[in-house]
């Protein structure tokens, strides 16, 4: 929860009604996004801000992959979008989900567009580059899986 009544009784009231966390105004941009990496490892069982896919590794909090030391370079979507499926590993997610995630809201207009493949053949195309890819498996007329 983010809101203006920051009285304790107000902040048992919101967690106790189900509220993962709850700040109060004013509050620092660094503590909500720590709180909110935070709430993303709990959802999602990380010990860390590491995932380790294969021979790739993802630095969430660094916004960062490497693989056998070496830093690949990616755009934030790219980014984004890699860090959503590997969160999501072994599930499939349509061309829909990752385009609300990674763009917000879904226009009626694209509903056809290629966008997110064309950036999952981006992405494919650098990780590939430092290792095997096999993992990232597309579901043909669906979306995408990472397999771990």
């Amino acid at each position: 929860m983010l809101t203006a009544r920051g009285e304790v009784e107000d902040k048992i009231a919101g967690l106790d009604l189900g509220a993962d966390d709850y700040i109060s105004k004013p509050f620092s941009l660094a503590e909500l996004h720590s709180r909110m990496q935070a709430i993303l490892r709990r959802k999602h069982g990380l010990k860390s801000n590491v995932i380790h896919i294969h021979d790739f590794e993802i630095d969430i909090q660094n916004r960062t992959v490497h693989c056998s030391g070496q830093s690949i370079n990616l755009t934030k979507k790219e980014f984004d979008l890699l860090h959503y499926l590997a969160l999501h590993k072994n599930r499939v997610l349509t061309r829909i989900q990752l385009t609300e995630h990674i763009w917000g809201d879904v226009l009626e207009d694209d509903y056809e567009s290629n966008y997110i493949d064309v950036h999952v053949k981006n992405l494919r195309k650098k990780l590939s580059a430092h290792a095997s890819t096999d993992w990232f498996e597309t579901v043909r007329g669906v979306g995408y899986r990472v397999n771990a």
